[in-house]
């Protein structure tokens, strides 16, 4: 009966999982699509430009005015904190910089609507980072994930919710991964972390 219970139990966690999975992939938008391609030429002048180039006016132009950036080892900011924090500490020192690379396949965009009508989107994915000048394959590097909200405010992309959080460092030797899957998530939680397993040896 015990045995039965599990079973039952499983089926439907399973069909739940499927039926997550299926409605997440329909959520997420094509990477062909108008939008993935907006939120990508976002993510380039943010960072790309912004914070690598150190060309401050990015932030400038698409930070809004109610940003709120949250970071799991430096806090929360504000637009004015974080502007502040990219003039000072990102680009304070030109010879040790960190950069900024977004790893490949990683991005997922879904689209915020309101009755149909387009006001937003998320976007998620994995960056790395490193000091300029250095090789990271010498001196390690830090992999982190993340999630933008950007919001359409009359007729203008804008950054209002900014979250960088595990920050995982890799040490110098270990193979540098140029690639990071999408995660799938269920309820906010990574399919990942589950490890179900069922063992039959000695059901009778």
């Amino acid at each position: 009966m015990k045995h039965r219970i599990t079973l039952v139990f499983l089926a439907f966690f399973g069909t739940l999982l499927l039926f997550s999975l299926s409605t997440a992939a329909k959520a997420q938008v094509a990477e062909n699509s108008p939008l993935f391609k907006t939120v990508m030429e976002l993510d380039r002048q943010l960072l790309d430009e912004g914070f690598n180039q150190c060309k401050l006016d990015r932030f400038e132009k698409l930070a809004a005015p109610d940003l709120e950036f949250f970071h799991d080892k430096g806090g929360r900011q504000n637009r004015a904190q974080f502007l502040k924090a990219s003039r000072e500490n990102i680009c304070g020192n030109p010879n040790s910089r960190p950069v900024r690379t977004l790893l490949p396949g990683s991005t997922q965009v879904f689209a915020l609507e309101n009755n149909g009508v387009l006001y937003g989107a998320i976007q998620q994915g994995v960056h790395r980072f490193h000091t300029q000048g250095q090789d990271p394959a010498k001196t390690g590097y830090t992999d982190a994930k993340f999630s933008h909200v950007w919001i359409l405010n009359k007729g203008q992309w804008q950054l209002k919710t900014a979250l960088s959080f595990d920050h995982q460092f890799v040490k110098p030797g270990k193979a540098i991964a140029k690639a990071a899957p999408k995660a799938q998530t269920l309820f906010g939680l990574t399919l990942a972390s589950y490890r179900l397993q069922l063992d039959y040896a000695g059901v009778e």
